[in-house]
């Protein structure tokens, strides 16, 4: 079982994410490549709030097919080209963690491999 960390002696998060989290002995450890807001069909949506749900509904399907889900996340790195992004992300990461999420930073870039791209989001995931 993961083990999330918060610490009394840090500030408290300003979005759900965990300080750190401990992978036990033994574990499972999955990697992924950044999932993009891209949908299934190759289809990219232009509103943020869409492509956010599409990153995440490709987390899910990854971790699904390696036996895991969502509460299996140590770690997520997550990429936006506008700061302004930040509440869309932010509400739908609260809706697909649940009670102990990951550990968690978002980098704001100038670009990702397309000029149609919003965001990405890379995990680590690990499972007993």
């Amino acid at each position: 079982m993961l083990q999330h960390v918060h610490s009394d002696e840090t500030p408290a998060p300003l979005s759900a994410h965990s300080d750190a989290v401990i992978i036990p002995p033994g574990a499972r450890i999955l990697v992924s490549s950044g999932m993009l807001g891209m949908r299934k069909d190759g289809t990219i949506p232009e509103a943020i709030g869409e492509q956010v749900a599409a990153a995440f509904d490709n987390v899910e399907a990854v971790l699904r097919t390696a036996g895991m889900d969502m509460g299996d996340l140590v770690k997520m790195t997550t990429y936006i080209t506008d700061p302004s992004y930040r509440d869309a992300f932010r509400s739908e990461r609260a809706k697909r963690v649940g009670d102990e999420p990951p550990a968690s930073t978002r980098v704001v870039i100038t670009a990702l491999s397309m000029p149609e791209m919003k965001i990405e989001i890379e995990v680590i995931a690990a499972r007993a």
